[in-house]
């Protein structure tokens, strides 16, 4: 009789006197494809106590059950650009918090890292951002087709033109068509080889 009496008074207890956990910092970094946002808190809840929705009107509301807010409101922000407004409404069972963003999200999932009690949302923009950009807002990549190297160019030309003058300057016709010919054909296989090499 008197267990009962003590689980009864237990169970009556945790309802009306709940283990409530507090949120001390709110974190909010940028990614490309959405938002991380870390919320420390003394103690990590169950993880059915935590949810999220998209509503229409463009906030996201996260909803943290049996939470409090640290004494005093003193609550660590660091909010980002992205966010427009930022709200938080304490309720008697829950904590919510409220983001206004410029993107709608579409997916999202929680984590929790015991080491730190720290619940991380990893927030996710849908797909159709990344495919529908701009093609103007999209950098485009330099061509790195620019032929040979200056520097190789300059010393075949001037090894062309040597042989060429040195070909012309000698006497001996075997001598002089030889170097004539090397020192024309290397001016010639340079520049076509710079054209075809620009146009890959």
């Amino acid at each position: 009789m008197l267990s009962k009496t003590t689980i009864t008074f237990l169970l009556f207890c945790s309802i009306i006197y709940p283990n409530y956990y507090v949120l001390k910092t709110v974190d909010i970094d940028s990614k490309i494809n959405g938002f991380i946002i870390n919320l420390q808190v003394d103690s990590l809840p169950d993880q059915k106590n935590i949810s999220a929705w998209q509503a229409n009107t463009g906030w996201f509301y996260i909803t943290l059950y049996e939470c409090r807010l640290v004494k005093e409101n003193n609550l660590r922000q660091k909010i980002n650009d992205e966010i427009i407004p930022f709200q938080l409404i304490e309720n008697n069972e829950s904590l919510q918090l409220g983001f206004k963003m410029k993107k709608p999200i579409e997916q999202f999932n929680f984590t929790q890292d015991p080491m730190n009690n720290t619940i991380t949302a990893s927030l996710h923009y849908p797909t159709k951002f990344f495919a529908n950009f701009d093609e103007e807002n999209i950098v485009k990549r330099p061509n790195h087709n620019k032929g040979i190297s200056r520097g190789l160019k300059n010393w075949l030309n001037m090894t062309g033109v040597s042989l060429t003058i040195s070909g012309l300057l000698k006497n001996d016709s075997t001598s002089n068509n030889f170097l004539t010919i090397t020192g024309l054909s290397i001016i010639a296989g340079t520049f076509v080889l710079d054209r075809i090499l620009k146009d890959f």
